[in-house]
This record gives structure tokens, C-alpha cells and sequence, in this order.
């Protein structure tokens, strides 16, 4: 069997060597081809291999059939389902962003909101009562208002990064190009 796609010579190949083609697709998923569920494995495989490529590298998965399904197998319409599969991922993962920095507004909102009151309760507090105890319920204040505001800045500060690069990821998958080789066994 011919190759079912040309490679591209300057690809970042991805080797995977199946029994047969059902082995790349969720077993429980009974969709048809083009809208089939990648096996949960080879999902975190080709996620981990697309971290390791040079970031400008156009991808290509090399799937390795045996002599005796490679036949059978249409190269397009499985190369048509990998990319339908991560291109669903990465909409899903962008709707996750913005659903995440949606709470983050929301939250920062409560939490400035939350904060002006513990500043204003402090110097209350300084005022009635003077001494060590006002300004000790004063800072403890400040300190709940500082401490209502972490949920937005970890979620604007480190929480939606990752999960950019994983819809990056998938924007790259679905992308790549399938390869499909016949291998005597």
C-alpha cells in the first residue's frame, strides 16, 4: 500500500504503531469515523510528542497498520477524524478560558468590592478602638480583604497560561498531517 498522504520533509513525525485502526479510536464512542473520539492513550501520547516538537515544525502523525487492515483504511477520512477531534478539543478548551476569566472578573469584582469594606471597617476600627487591639483588628481586616482577592489574581496571574497552551496544542494537532504506512508482520 502507497502511502496516503505525501510527507512533508521538514514534519515533525509521530510514530504510532497500531494492531489495527479501531486501537486509535475511543472503543466506547460508536460515532462514525470522521466524528470518532481518539483513544484516551494516544490523545495524552500526541499531546506529549506536539510538546517536545520545535514550535514552528508542521506535524505528521505516521500511523503503522499491518498488511492485512492497511488496505481497508481510508488515510483521508481518519485524517479528517484527528482533526475534527482535537479542533472540537480546542473549542472546548477556548470556551474553558473564557469561562474561566469571566469568574475572574467576577470574582476581582467581589473581591475589590470586599476589600474597600475591610478598609473602611479598618479605620473604623482604628477609631473606636485606639491602641494595640484597634490595630489589631484593623490589620486583620486588611489582611481578609487581601486574602478575598487571591482567587482572581491566581486566575489572572497563572491559571489561564496552562490552559492557552493546551488549546494551542490542540490547534496544532488538528492541523497535522496523517500518514499511513503499511507494515509486514
Amino acid at each position: 500500500m502507497p502511502e496516503q498522504t505525501q510527507q512533508r520533509l521538514d514534519a515533525f513525525e509521530i510514530h504510532i504503531r497500531l494492531k489495527s485502526l479501531e486501537a486509535l479510536f475511543n472503543s466506547l464512542d460508536p460515532s462514525p469515523l470522521v466524528e470518532r473520539d481518539l483513544d484516551d492513550t494516544v490523545e495524552d501520547y500526541l499531546v506529549d510528542c506536539v510538546r517536545d516538537a520545535p514550535s514552528g515544525a508542521p506535524l505528521e502523525l505516521v500511523l503503522h497498520l499491518p498488511d492485512n487492515s492497511a488496505g481497508r483504511v481510508n488515510g483521508d477520512a481518519v485524517g479528517q477524524s484527528v482533526a475534527h477531534y482535537f479542533s472540537f478539543l480546542s473549542d472546548r478548551q477556548a470556551r474553558r478560558i473564557r469561562r474561566l476569566l469571566r469568574e475572574g472578573r467576577q470574582a476581582a469584582l467581589v473581591g475589590v468590592l470586599f476589600l474597600a469594606g475591610c478598609t473602611l471597617g479598618a479605620q473604623a476600627m482604628k477609631g473606636m478602638y485606639g491602641g494595640a487591639m484597634g490595630a489589631l483588628f484593623a490589620e486583620g481586616l486588611l489582611i481578609i480583604g487581601w486574602v478575598a482577592n487571591w482567587r482572581p489574581v491566581s486566575i489572572f496571574l497563572y491559571e489561564w497560561r496552562p490552559m492557552r497552551q493546551h488549546m494551542r496544542i490542540y490547534d496544532r494537532l488538528a492541523r497535522l498531517n496523517v500518514v499511513l504506512r503499511r507494515d509486514a508482520q
